[in-house]
């Protein structure tokens, strides 16, 4: 600290001082203001230098919360316009689907793919085609298939593999810290999820998953446990305790996630 300015602090400096905060120039003003804090002698001044930083602090709260408002504001218009869009097209889709499935039904005259159309738990569906899709559907949430994950650990034996899903962990919500749905706070829809693991070697493991499990991105090792995060949507694995960190870190690069093609099972 130095101070070495007697000079008073003029109706001329608050004058700039406040343009330059009118015009966003945050460190500039903040500059200034520091300035006198440091440097100014008199009491009067010192006292005028904090008036002032009090009345920067308030000027730039007002512009982030103006401006966090506005671009709220903006992205509900963009949403509530897509969300429009959306029914929209989802309306024309599904009455098209209808009309097609009207002349699939009506041109099949084998009597045996009739019956096929009928299920005794689910009922009736319009087409064949109607009917295997519901069934690819269940099974997809239940067989481990459909959606692999290679982790590469280096861990050097071949460890027993646990996966878990959640929504909304810390970290994960779109808009920030606490601000996932109601209940969310932490994560919810925590799950077990089924999996099937192979070890092509003691340092790699491949995890098979259902398909309806699958998430964008790829796997990476975070403190404990590696964890595959696509927007509010986590899948975590979990290969037990006294893992090698530097090791698990080394081999990220390396990890992978895809959804398997119908060609790896015709063999």
């Amino acid at each position: 600290m130095a101070y070495r300015d007697d000079t008073p602090i003029t109706d001329e400096d608050i004058k700039e001082l406040q343009t330059m905060m009118s015009i966003g120039d945050v460190d500039k003003s903040a500059q200034k203001v520091a300035t006198w804090l440091r440097e100014k002698k008199k009491g009067k001044d010192v006292r005028e230098a904090l008036a002032q930083w009090a009345l920067f602090n308030a000027m730039a709260f007002i512009y982030a919360l103006n401006g966090q408002e506005d671009f709220k504001n903006a992205i509900n218009t963009v949403k509530a316009d897509l969300l429009l869009r959306q029914s929209d097209v989802e309306g024309r889709q599904s009455d098209l689907e209808k009309q097609f499935q009207l002349v699939v039904a009506n041109a099949t005259k084998d009597s045996e793919v009739i019956l096929a159309r009928d299920s005794q738990i689910y009922g009736s569906f319009p087409t064949v085609d109607g009917r295997l899709e519901r069934i690819e559907s269940i099974v997809s949430q239940y067989v481990p298939m459909g959606f692999t994950v290679t982790l590469k650990h280096n861990q050097n034996r071949k460890p027993e593999v646990a996966v878990s899903y959640v929504e909304y962990a810390f970290g994960t919500e779109p808009n920030g810290f606490g601000t996932g749905p109601a209940g969310s706070f932490g994560g919810y829809h925590n799950r077990s999820v089924q999996c099937m693991v192979d070890y092509p070697d003691m340092d790699t493991c491949v995890i098979h998953l259902p398909r309806s499990e699958a998430l964008n991105g790829k796997p990476v090792f975070e403190i404990d446990a590696w964890r595959l995060i696509d927007g509010y949507k986590t899948l975590t694995f979990d290969l037990g305790e006294n893992i090698d960190t530097e090791k698990a870190l080394a081999g990220n690069d390396n990890n992978t996630a895809s959804i398997d093609t119908w060609e790896g099972y015709n063999q």
